[in-house]
């Protein structure tokens, strides 16, 4: 599974899922484009991309802000020439009981979750069907697919992200983008952990096995559409 001469961009690439995206990519040959809040968790990831022997450009990027998303693409594009995949990765995971959802986290969780990845594929797209095709991987959750009673808002970003996904890879077809929305199950990340501070992370996914997956539909040759794909722990698995 190669991705020698490609380029990706990956949003919230810092940490986590984003990170460990970042660099299964530039082990398969991508040179990378990385954005996150924080410059310091950009530059060490760099730095690993870079010990790799691929190139990488971070871009520090508040994804609330749509001029600094739109300045995140034109940055990407000046950097490298192209994107050929684009990993809308970063999220907002605030939970509230319903009657207590402040609207400004509302209003945050929609731009980052669900603007931002709207904003980038919107900038990128014509550039990948003048390139010959491109591949689109949006993050969403099994969350965006069944509710829970306490997290109505995040939930509700997934649902939109799926579905927006969905028209993607319709309208891709035939210019040969291909968009797929990836729904893990928990994960063990620092965002999670602090929604849920007695989980133990042996008993979740890894961003490793998300970024495998990543990197799974991102190889997979033009003829082939993966709209969604839902990932899960085998809790009786082994090996």
């Amino acid at each position: 599974m190669r991705l020698d001469e490609k380029v990706a961009l990956v949003t919230g690439a810092g940490r986590g899922i984003g990170r460990a995206c970042a660099l299964a990519f530039a082990e398969a040959g991508a040179d990378i484009v990385v954005a996150a809040r924080t410059e310091e968790q950009l530059a060490d990831v760099c730095g690993d991309i870079e010990a790799l022997g691929r190139r990488c450009h971070a871009v520090p990027t508040d994804l609330a802000d749509g001029g600094q998303v739109q300045r995140l693409a034109d940055e990407a594009l000046a950097a490298f020439g192209c994107v050929d995949i684009l990993v809308n990765n970063a999220g907002v995971a605030i939970h509230h009981p319903v009657p207590d959802i402040p609207t400004d986290v509302w209003d945050l969780t929609m731009a980052v979750n669900v603007r931002a990845p709207f904003l980038l594929t919107r900038a990128l797209w014509t550039h990948m069907v003048e390139r010959g095709g491109g591949c689109i991987l949006n993050v969403a959750s099994v969350s965006g697919k069944r509710a829970g009673a306490g997290n109505a808002t995040y939930s509700a970003s997934k649902y939109a992200i799926i579905g927006f996904t969905e028209s993607l890879s319709k309208a891709g077809r035939e210019v040969n983008i291909r968009a797929c929305a990836v729904c893990p199950g928990p994960v063990a990340t620092v965002m999670r952990a602090g929604n849920n501070p007695s989980e133990n992370p042996a008993d979740i996914l890894t961003p490793e096995d998300l970024a495998e997956l990543a990197l799974f539909v991102a190889t997979r040759p033009p003829r082939v559409v993966l709209q969604e794909v839902v990932m899960e722990l085998n809790p009786s698995g082994t090996g």
